[in-house]
């Protein structure tokens, strides 16, 4: 059948951010194989002679960039094709084109992975996803995405929650503690990046959770935090300067209150719990019909460590 095929390119500089893309438009007869092979075997000199096209809009961020890693998070979602839309349109591509798309940074093509046309862009993917000697990671997509679905929620139950309530059941509270507001930390993370100098937890918490009710704040609790994950004690710099209060937590069925001794403020860090996993739900309340936040999430959960061999 002969067809219109197209050698599609993205443009990174900086190794990061991409700059522009750009197109190739072949007219070849052939089995679908083999007008793959033909663009494969084309891609050096269609990424010097391809016309070049600005970034569809839609697929910015909130900085007004489209990163590397952000255009792989659109790809695992099936959406590989949407920076390229206003290049397809200028050529009158057809709605699913047969393509190659190609990363070229610094003037060089890099392949990242080789992906069936009918399959959307997994780990398994990845000629560098393998470490000889290292048991590999499974893909969360594949097990919590059945290509209509996230299912976000399972996937943080699963990852984060379940530990918690493990060791909080088995009586190691600090190391559920411990895990709890690493839990926080990730939220925190995925929600709004890691800015320089900025308390994303606390801006989280502030942001999601009821913790007031306990009668400590997100920044008592960031304390609390730093303390305990760096040193296992209540003793952070800015309580010994006096600049927050030292708090701690108890262990008490649920609704006791908050109480005071000898200068520590102890919170029930069975409460607690209850009330980062509202939070929880609050903040996933806010992805649904919200392609853009779903990007984003996958974005940085690609980069999280996970546990779940």
């Amino acid at each position: 059948m002969n067809e219109v095929i197209f050698n599609l390119f993205y443009f990174c500089e900086d190794g990061k951010h991409i700059k522009d893309v750009g197109i190739s438009c072949h007219e070849c007869e052939g089995t679908d194989a083999e007008k793959l092979e033909f663009l494969k075997n084309n891609i050096i000199s269609d990424a010097q002679l391809c016309t070049h096209y600005p970034i569809h809009p839609f697929t910015l961020d909130e900085k007004g960039m489209l990163t590397i890693d952000r255009f792989i998070a659109n790809a695992r979602i099936g959406n590989s094709l949407q920076p390229f839309e206003i290049a397809l349109e200028a050529v009158n591509a057809p709605q699913s084109p047969l393509h190659v798309f190609t990363a070229i940074v610094n003037g060089i093509p890099r392949v990242d992975a080789t992906v069936p046309a009918n399959e959307q862009f997994r780990r398994k993917h990845n000629p560098n996803a393998e470490v000889e000697g290292v048991k590999v990671m499974p893909d969360y997509l594949e097990q919590y995405s059945d290509g209509n679905s996230f299912k976000i929620k399972k996937l943080l139950i699963d990852d984060h929650v379940t530990p918690i309530h493990l060791l909080f059941n088995n009586k190691h509270y600090l190391s559920s503690f411990k895990l709890l507001v690493s839990f926080i930390d990730t939220m925190a993370f995925i929600e709004l990046g890691n800015p320089p100098r900025s308390a994303v937890f606390v801006q989280w918490m502030d942001k999601y959770s009821e913790l007031p009710k306990l009668g400590i704040t997100s920044k008592d609790l960031y304390e609390l935090r730093n303390s305990l994950l760096h040193m296992t004690n209540l003793n952070s710099h800015k309580v010994i300067r006096g600049e927050a209060q030292r708090i701690s937590y108890s262990i008490a069925p649920k609704g006791t209150p908050t109480r005071e001794h000898e200068g520590i403020t102890f919170f029930n860090y069975t409460d607690l719990i209850d009330i980062i996993e509202d939070a929880m739900d609050r903040w996933l309340n806010t992805y649904t019909d919200n392609y853009e936040k779903i990007v984003t999430f996958i974005e940085r959960y690609d980069t999280i460590v996970r546990d779940n061999y």
